[in-house]
């Protein structure tokens, strides 16, 4: 096996691999270690996931943050699964690419450049891993006309004066040599250090052409960027505020080469996983074959992709991404228990690697650690969800596509909307001939969800072809005429989604809103936390949807007149962090009634925040209208105090309830959204493998009052985004973009409790729990298999829905007593009746658990009344058919017709079964009616001639009825006639269908 290497040595695993890396830049270069920023994207909304190593550093890169160190190093876990940096068609395919790997680096920000990074490189390369320097060739940018760029002759220079030949020096372009993190964001040139993997390679010349041309024996290294500009939205490119050096070596491809691989799954970080594969399935060991001809070859690719993807689905989920949130995530993991399933019969392969990745990454990433019991959670919850689904969904499947394609296809699993777009799609293939065509297509994706590879997937089933130019067209005609109905939406409720274009365009020139959310103390006597009133500027004025210098109202006011006012501070909360904004008033100096002394006042009704300026929507007032706004004027704002403590209270109160529940169950746990408003809190969570009862519920609510009487602190601190990174355990919403700066994490210590709940919000929130007073859930919905929404009250709401609570136990204790004691009236039961309707379809609050008591109570009292009921009724009937049978003998009556007169006065079923079993010497039909609908049973048995069956049709024809035997029934002997609900003319039919089966019956008895 050839050998990078200048002499033999030890062959280092790969944990030492990376060690020697940060080691080498700490302790040779006086770097800072910084941690691998989680693979879910922190800030940064223009990535799906983090693709590489700098993605945490792009603000700094931005000048929009200072950084904390100048010189860092780390090793940061990248994911590439989609965009311009996606590599998962590639997996398994050869021995390089991966959904997720390890991207090694070094970073100067306003440090070094690019002599000293080109040193370093070469040094630890040459030096510190012992490669031989003759194996290795570079590249430098070689200038781009396009972008007015030239080449980047100092990089060449630097390179020759390292000892390289200008052969081994090679010039490319921006496409191979100006790195770009996106179509925005820091970019700039960079050179590549490319390795010989070839023994035998003797032509410098020749292999340096081949730099670059994908050749698997020649590849690239180490790419070190030197960031100088930043490309802007419009394509344009400006230089930055600082010069910096970002670079990025690929930790799997530097591992195949210090052991001397060929294949990155050669190394020890795949050979682990493929021995527990291999243990488990007992299928031939991993043979590193690559040929698609062989069979070998695909049960090798089938080892490749479930360990790549193992290894992805284990990072991201440790990091915090969840499938339920992330399609991408749960795209690449089902695909890896289809994998599982198909190519090792076995569909618990995946959790059987979880152990062995966590064992292998965890001296690099020791966070990971500890998240193992919910990695396997999630993965077998996913596993059960998926294998429901594939059963459900490939029978569907089977039937349309006649074994044209592959049924255990997750993408084709998982799409609803493939076979009822295949079925019209075939109803229109004549029209359409051999090309679907892109308004079709565009059709199939707004009505079915179809994507292009479901497109390609449904042409090859009907041996046609996609018209993707058309559909792409489409789907942008679609954008646009969606932005027209957008803006022409005069009708709108929503006053700021009308007039965004001219707020935009007002805020632009206005400075940021200096913004005084946070000013608020708690009053011990009042138990409202108190706000002080803030005097402000007037900055601009809409009115009537019109930017406007001034307003003069004279007290002639219309309803559909409206003012929103922007200021040079607000101490006003905006819509954010699920909490809604604030109420309170802007009080104007000026009035245009000279004999007045009040100020006029305009109701604050809702708040928006654009162009960092704060837009207070206003309400004329109806009285007192008599006003002066001019841009310029100083006015007071005042923030409705029991608005914002109710805020407050239940903002704090969804911290701990979401606090609670982790602390309580220790389970798989994610928030899936919330809502804060002066009435109550909603929080949505995920909860993987517990279910949430009313014992749960009754559980958390006695947990969280105990935080609030033990007062447990509850402190805001400020970071940025760099330092969040560097905390443990702190809760944050899945797809969330968080700020850069200013990051404000609240945590809630109960120490008493083992609670500590670490939320990144930017809401506002108590300084300690004691001052809720009181809790209570009101609500618990199950929205799906796995996810809760609870509706719950703090603060004062909490004490008005407690005294309902007691108010109406009361009630239903003086009811139940009536009951029990036999005093129970007429009116007292329409009463409970009124209490349960009440509870089970109106939405009174209430706390949850103390509802399903009191229903449970409720209805118990309603079923032992409706037995009572029951009871009494074949006491009725059987008192009613003994007295009918007593005066026809069977001497003078030779069967019995009857219709029970009593049903109709009872709204339960009449037990027709009862009076035909008091009826044993003759055949016998008898009706009811009761509750409008009609019933009837009919017993024969003396002739053959005659049979329950045909004497009940003559009857239940009049009716269009059907008519039954019950389960171990002969029909001849017994027969039913289902009931049927009759609206009108019901005695006109009765005496028709009684004539008919009485004339029948007299004929055959």
């Amino acid at each position: 096996m050839y050998s990078a290497t200048k002499k033999v040595q030890k062959t280092l695993t790969s944990g030492e691999i990376r060690k020697t890396f940060i080691d080498y830049f700490i302790k040779n270069h006086d770097h800072k270690f910084i941690r691998s920023s989680p693979v879910v994207p922190f800030c940064d909304p223009t990535v799906a996931f983090v693709n590489a190593g700098m993605t945490q550093f792009k603000s700094v890169f931005l000048g929009k943050e200072t950084p904390a160190y100048r010189r860092v190093t780390n090793s940061q876990k990248c994911v590439r699964v989609g965009g311009k940096h996606n590599d998962l068609k590639s997996v398994g395919q050869d021995g390089y690419h991966h959904t997720f790997f390890e991207m090694l680096g070094n970073w100067s920000f306003g440090d070094y450049f690019k002599k000293e990074a080109c040193v370093m490189a070469l040094d630890l390369l040459c030096g510190s891993y012992n490669i031989d320097p003759s194996r290795l060739y570079v590249t430098y940018f070689g200038g781009d006309k396009t972008l007015g760029m030239p080449a980047d002759l100092e990089c060449f220079e630097i390179w020759r004066s390292l000892g390289f030949e200008a052969s081994r020096i090679i010039p490319f372009g921006a496409g191979d040599n100006f790195w770009e993190m996106g179509l925005t964001g820091p970019c700039g040139p960079c050179t590549e250090i490319h390795i010989d993997h070839d023994p035998h390679s003797t032509s410098t010349i020749d292999r340096a052409k081949q730099v670059n041309s994908g050749r698997p024996d020649l590849t690239e290294l180490w790419n070190l960027v030197f960031i100088e500009y930043n490309r802007n939205a419009d394509g344009s490119i400006t230089e930055l505020p600082a010069k910096h050096v970002d670079t990025g070596m690929g930790f799997e491809r530097l591992t195949a080469i210090l052991q001397n691989k060929t294949s990155n799954y050669d190394t020890d970080l795949f050979t682990p996983l493929f021995n527990v594969i291999q243990k488990h399935s007992k299928v031939p060991p991993y043979g590193g074959l690559f040929s698609s001809s062989i069979w070998a070859a695909d049960l090798d690719t089938a080892y490749r992709v479930l360990t790549d993807h193992a290894r992805m689905v284990t990072v991201c989920m440790a990091d915090g991404m969840l499938p339920d949130q992330n399609q991408k995530l749960r795209r690449i993991l089902r695909k890896a228990l289809t994998v599982s399933k198909n190519s090792f019969a076995d569909e618990k392969l995946l959790s059987q690697l979880v152990p062995v990745i966590i064992e292998t990454m965890s001296s690099g990433y020791p966070e990971i650690v500890n998240k193992q019991n919910s990695i396997l959670e999630l993965i077998e919850h996913e596993r059960e969800v998926y294998s429901a689904l594939r059963e459900s969904s490939q029978k569907a499947l089977s039937e349309v596509v006649n074994g044209n394609l592959n049924v255990d296809d997750a993408d084709l699993v998982e799409c609803a909307g493939f076979v009822p777009a295949y079925r019209e799609l075939k109803s229109l293939k004549m029209k359409f001939k051999n090309v679907i065509p892109g308004d079709f297509l565009y059709k199939l994706t707004d009505t079915y969800g179809l994507t292009e590879e479901h497109f390609l997937k449904l042409a090859k089933l009907e041996e046609m072809i996609c018209d993707l130019e058309g559909y792409h067209k489409a789907v942008s005609e679609a954008k646009l005429r969606a932005k027209r109905s957008f803006n022409n939406d005069t009708n709108s409720n929503d006053m700021i989604a009308r007039i965004q274009d001219t707020l935009i365009e007002l805020t632009k020139t206005l400075p940021a809103t200096q913004r005084h959310i946070y000013n608020y103390q708690y009053d011990e006597v009042t138990k409202q936390y108190n706000i002080p009133p803030l005097t402000a500027k007037v900055l601009g004025i809409l009115y009537n949807d019109i930017s406007v210098k001034e307003v003069i109202c004279n007290g002639v006011i219309t309803a559909t007149d409206s003012i929103s006012v922007i200021t040079d501070v607000s101490n006003f909360y905006v819509k954010s962090g699920g909490q809604e904004s604030d109420k309170g008033y802007l009080v104007i100096s000026r009035s245009t009634d000279q004999h007045t002394k009040i100020h006029p006042k305009l109701g604050v009704i809702d708040t928006h925040l654009i162009n960092d300026c704060v837009i207070h929507t206003c309400k004329l007032p109806e009285e007192n209208s008599k006003f002066i706004l001019a841009v310029g004027d100083e006015i007071v704002l005042s923030v409705d105090e029991n608005h914002r403590t109710s805020n407050i209270c239940h903002h704090t109160a969804t911290h701990l309830l979401n606090g609670a529940i982790r602390a309580l169950y220790g389970k798989v746990t994610y928030q899936v959204n919330s809502e804060v408003t002066s009435g109550c809190c909603k929080l949505e969570l995920g909860l993987i493998g517990k279910q949430i009862t009313v014992n749960e519920v009754q559980e958390i609510e006695d947990f969280i009052s105990r935080i609030i009487c033990l007062a447990a602190p509850i402190n805001v601190q400020l970071f940025n985004a760099t330092e969040i990174l560097e905390q443990d355990d702190i809760i944050m919403v899945p797809g969330e973009i968080y700020p850069e700066t200013s990051l404000r994490l609240i945590t809630i210590d109960c120490k008493d409790l083992k609670l500590l709940s670490k939320e990144l919000c930017c809401g506002t929130h108590a300084s300690n729990a004691q001052q809720l007073q009181h809790f209570c859930i009101t609500n618990l919905k199950q929205t799906n298999r796995a996810r809760y929404a609870f509706t719950a009250v703090a603060g004062e709401a909490a004490k008005k829905v407690l005294k309902v609570a007691a108010l109406l136990k009361h009630r239903v204790n003086v009811l139940e007593e009536e009951f029990k004691t036999e005093r129970l009236t007429n009116a007292s039961e329409l009463e409970l009746q009124k209490i349960r309707n009440n509870l089970l379809h109106m939405n009174i609050k209430l706390p949850y658990v103390f509802k399903m008591s009191i229903l449970e109570r409720l209805n118990e009292i309603l079923r032992k009344l409706k037995a009572t009921v029951k009871k009494n009724i074949k006491e009725f009937v059987e008192v009613e058919m003994r007295n009918l049978l007593q005066e026809r003998s069977p001497t003078t009556h030779r069967f019995i017709l009857h219709y029970i007169s009593s049903s109709a006065l009872m709204e339960e079923e009449v037990p027709l079964q009862k009076a035909t079993k008091l009826c044993k010497d003759r055949p016998i039909l008898v009706i009811a009616m009761s509750n409008g609908i009609v019933r009837a049973r009919c017993c024969q048995f003396q002739s053959a001639d005659f049979s329950a069956e045909k004497w009940l049709l003559e009857f239940a024809a009049i009716f269009k009825c059907e008519v039954w035997a019950a389960r171990g029934q002969n029909i001849q002997e017994v027969c039913n006639m289902r009931g049927k609900r009759i609206t009108t003319k019901f005695e006109e039919q009765l005496e028709i269908a009684m004539q008919r089966a009485f004339e029948y019956a007299t004929k055959y008895v």
